[in-house]
């Protein structure tokens, strides 16, 4: 662990998947950001008859607001000392401030910061308002740190046209990448709709990044069943499968070769056997040649995507077979999972024993190039 106010880049982590969770926004930030006609069912918090803070939209509710202790979650700060909310109505990991001082603890001199993945209005102009509203906000927290924040935008998926309004839009404002809101698409990633979006991507070079959206139980199990949120959160990292090999062999990144993929929060582990079986029946189905990748899908996943993995040695052992350009380290941060703040401690022990030029490009050179960061 470092002091707060001490961090060298040249030997700093990069993490390459954060979050800014919805608990921890300020409360203000649609209310202060929409149109008057909006205000109405734009987020809002509001108190609950048993006296917790919740964010409602649409009249309907989306999350707890405040602590992560409200539900039941962990706390990450607890274990070292630190306070959730250090001032009245600012929680860490939602201040520029001490965010930047937790990432020095941790010995990381720059995040990609994801956001908080459920975007499910009702209303698609609506949302889209809403989905404005938040990349200007994270833009703007990002600031003169942006070689150290680097704040991804979300795209509102529900219209191929809206997605492709909101990409030219922050791509001028000088986000560096997006996130594509699978969970709200309608129509997959493999329709022909989406290719003036990939087209826009790859010209000016802004990565599009799939994250996992993590399965809620329905009604009270989490709570009865305390185990079970455990239990599906070492599978999560799978649910990109089927995106990933749609994406794989639809012939976008054929016809889009510039175009760079993000499989955020996939791990490594499943990679190789899926692009052994990726070949495999590329090769099986000769008869439909056509209609499949004309190049060996592990060319085409070295030359277009990239997958983020976290406390994984088996997955850092088979690196050499997936690919050591397109694997990128994360902390996190500040989900339960997080390395925070012993992730170089982590990084030593996934890394143990393996080529430092391996360690090097997915703790810090992929990132660092990926996001253009000086």
């Amino acid at each position: 662990m470092t002091s707060s106010t001490e961090i060298d880049p040249a030997t700093a982590l990069y993490s390459s998947d954060d979050h800014m969770d919805l608990s921890y926004v300020p409360t203000s930030l649609w209310q202060d950001r929409v149109a008057g006609k909006w205000k109405d069912r734009a987020p809002k918090v509001l108190e609950t008859s048993s006296g917790r803070s919740m964010w409602v939209r649409e009249g309907r509710p989306w999350g707890a607001q405040g602590s992560k202790r409200s539900d039941g979650r962990k706390v990450i700060f607890d274990e070292v000392g630190l306070l959730e909310e250090p001032e009245p109505g600012v929680f860490r990991a939602a201040s520029a401030k001490y965010r930047l001082e937790d990432m020095n603890r941790d010995n990381i001199y720059a995040q990609v910061m994801y956001n908080f993945l459920d975007w499910g209005f009702e209303d698609p102009l609506l949302k889209e308002a809403c989905i404005q509203a938040f990349n200007d906000w994270i833009f703007e927290f990002c600031g003169a740190n942006r070689d150290r924040l680097v704040g991804l935008a979300v795209l509102p998926t529900h219209d191929p046209q809206a997605a492709i309004r909101e990409l030219e839009r922050v791509s001028k404002l000088g986000l560096r990448g997006a996130m594509f809101e699978f969970t709200g698409a309608t129509l997959p990633v493999y329709d022909p709709a989406w290719d003036p979006l990939w087209a826009i991507a790859a010209e000016r070079g802004i990565p599009i990044s799939f994250h996992i959206m993590f399965r809620k139980a329905q009604g009270d199990d989490m709570k009865t069943y305390k185990w079970l949120m455990p239990a599906r959160a070492s599978i999560s990292c799978m649910m990109l499968k089927d995106i990933f090999v749609e994406l794989m062999y639809c012939g976008v990144t054929e016809r889009h070769p510039g175009l760079k993929l993000v499989m955020a929060e996939s791990s490594l582990g499943w990679l190789p056997f899926v692009l052994e079986r990726l070949e495999y029946e590329r090769q099986n189905y000769s008869h439909i040649r056509d209609a499949l990748p004309k190049e060996d899908v592990h060319d085409i996943f070295r030359r277009s995507f990239y997958c983020t993995f976290q406390e994984e040695r088996l997955g850092v052992q088979l690196i050499k077979h997936i690919g050591e350009d397109n694997v990128m380290w994360a902390a996190d941060y500040p989900h339960g999972d997080s390395s925070f703040p012993r992730s170089m401690e982590v990084v030593d022990h996934i890394f143990q024993g393996v080529d430092p030029q391996i360690k090097r490009k997915a703790t810090r050179d992929n990132m660092k190039k990926l996001y253009r960061i000086a």
